[in-house]
């Protein structure tokens, strides 16, 4: 295994420990399980599509943490064979404070937030065929910063609605990517 792949494996398991004794510690918070698809632009040209599934822990009133796995594909559109990458990452979260919105009596509130994240990315892309036998497979540190808002109404409090936006660059190869999401959290 290489020297970079163990580091970006190490970092990914401290991250997960730290998450679960925070949580363990906690006072009072809240579990939840998020989903979400988004819109992707890999190498600022290819668009493509993806997921994400995470679960999380709110530790503070304004502070959560949560462990994520994800799925992003982009065809080949701008010279570049198709492409794709599975990340694994262990995010944390700030939460402003909320903004009423109330047109009728649901009670909406809007939580803007910020966060950022890192793990490991397996990414793949080229193609091997008769005439072309260019691909490459790897798994390499990555890292993210998020930013968006989250609604939630009174009418419906164990969910949260989420649009945001994640930026994603994995370290040894120079791939980033850029994903408009929208997403659910459920809580429990």
């Amino acid at each position: 295994m290489r020297s970079h792949t163990r580091k970006s494996l190490a970092i990914y398991a401290c991250l997960t420990a730290l998450m679960g004794a925070a949580g363990a510690q906690a006072d009072q918070g809240d579990w939840y399980l998020g989903g979400s698809g988004d819109v992707t632009w890999l190498r600022h040209s290819d668009t493509g599509g993806g997921a994400n599934l995470d679960v999380g822990y709110r530790f503070m009133p304004n502070m959560r943490a949560e462990a994520e796995v994800g799925y992003h594909n982009t065809p080949g559109e701008s010279g570049y064979a198709d492409s794709y990458y599975f990340s694994y990452m262990g995010d944390v979260y700030y939460d402003f404070n909320q903004l009423a919105f109330s047109p009728d009596s649901s009670h909406w509130r809007i939580v803007p937030y910020i966060g950022g994240g890192l793990g490991a990315a397996s990414y793949h892309y080229g193609q091997s065929n008769f005439a072309n036998t260019f691909h490459h497979n790897d798994t390499d540190f990555a890292y993210q910063g998020l930013a968006g808002v989250t609604l939630v109404s009174d009418a419906m409090p164990n969910l949260d609605w989420v649009l945001g936006y994640r930026y994603v660059g994995v370290d040894a190869n120079d791939i980033q990517a850029n994903n408009i999401e929208l997403g659910v959290r459920w809580h429990f």
